[in-house]
């Protein structure tokens, strides 16, 4: 046999009996390792306590076993005091931000509550209100029923159920009706609303065709002389019928604007009245605008009520600079502040 051969088979065999060696090894410690473990476990440990005051000893004795189980019992129960000390923890921050939230929405819902009552209450305010247009209104239109009473308008509004709401329910529950009550209110107020707009737009067309502003645009000046007998600045002591208002703005240059919605007739010249500008309106009205500087409209020109139709100026026969402003209804000479005190200014 090789050498070499010979050497690997001597090392096989070592190997071979190490390995069982080494097993059986393992068989006698795996089966006599749960008598130990018993024995280990069975042995007497003692627990010795020495009081300071010097009275005699105390003496404990225990197996392993037991003191295992109870360092076991001690370690779980230091883990659940901690994990419980936690949660516990957790739970009082959460039980007061629900406090703080229940707080808040506490005060929201009184501050709804409030906003509730307070919108009630201008429901009541506006239900007079609409109550005494819609009976105007009817008027206007020439329906029947327009005298109806308070109560009859109320059931037309819409609002008799709303504040006839039978008191039944929590709080949040009559709260939440109300407010879907209100809801429904506004809802069939509109073709009421709707009504009032129509008339008031009819009379706002009305109003237009009737010379009711301040002549001079912003509402700027004063009267410097009234309609009517006044003694003649250029005759001392005389009297004379003035036919129409003088309006000084202590100046020249302002927008002359017109008082109705009409069609300019006049633009000329007159040796008393100078630069004038006559506009013939509906419902047999005319007006007269005199001394102007300057025209910003022409003959035959349809204007509509604010319109500037001229500047203030001083031509004509004047002691200084001023707008002389004429109203005539028909064949007479009114006074103009008859009609400019229904709207002054020249306000919308």
């Amino acid at each position: 046999m090789p050498e070499g051969l010979r050497e690997f088979k001597k090392k096989e065999k070592l190997l071979y009996a190490k390995l069982v060696a080494g097993s059986k090894a393992f068989f006698r410690a795996f089966v006599t390792f749960p008598r130990r473990f018993v024995a280990w476990g069975n042995r007497k440990a003692s627990i010795v306590l020495l009081p300071h005051t010097g009275s005699a000893s105390r003496r404990f004795q225990a197996n392993r076993f037991a003191i295992g189980a109870m360092a076991l019992g001690f370690v779980a129960l230091l883990g659940f005091s901690l994990f419980a000390t936690g949660r516990y923890a957790v739970v009082v921050a959460m039980l007061e931000s629900t406090r703080h939230e229940l707080s808040d929405s506490r005060a929201a819902i009184d501050g709804l509550r409030d906003s509730a009552e307070a919108l009630t209450g201008s429901a009541l305010k506006f239900e007079t209100r609409l109550s005494e247009l819609l009976a105007i209104a009817a008027r206007k239109k020439g329906q029947p029923g327009a005298t109806a009473t308070g109560d009859d308008a109320l059931r037309a509004a819409g609002l008799s159920g709303l504040l006839n709401m039978p008191d039944t329910g929590g709080l949040a529950y009559r709260e939440l009706e109300r407010l879907r009550g209100l809801a429904g209110y506004l809802d069939s107020a509109a073709p009421g609303l709707e009504q009032i707009a129509t008339v008031l737009a009819g009379q706002k067309e009305i109003m237009s065709e009737i010379p009711n502003i301040w002549p001079i645009q912003g509402g700027i000046g004063h009267v410097s002389m009234y309609f009517g007998q006044n003694e003649n600045p250029f005759s001392s002591g005389q009297w004379y019928l003035h036919n129409g208002i003088d309006i000084s703005t202590f100046g020249v240059g302002n927008p002359i604007i017109a008082a109705a919605d009409g069609k300019v007739i006049d633009v000329s010249y007159d040796a008393g009245l100078g630069n004038c500008v006559t506009i013939q309106h509906s419902h047999g009205f005319l007006t007269r605008y005199g001394h102007l500087r300057s025209f910003k409209v022409t003959k035959g020109q349809q204007v509509v009520q604010g319109q500037v139709i001229g500047t203030l100026g001083n031509t004509g026969k004047t002691t200084g600079p001023h707008l002389h402003y004429e109203v005539h209804l028909g064949t007479s000479v009114i006074d103009p502040l008859r009609f400019l005190n229904v709207k002054r200014a020249g306000s919308p």
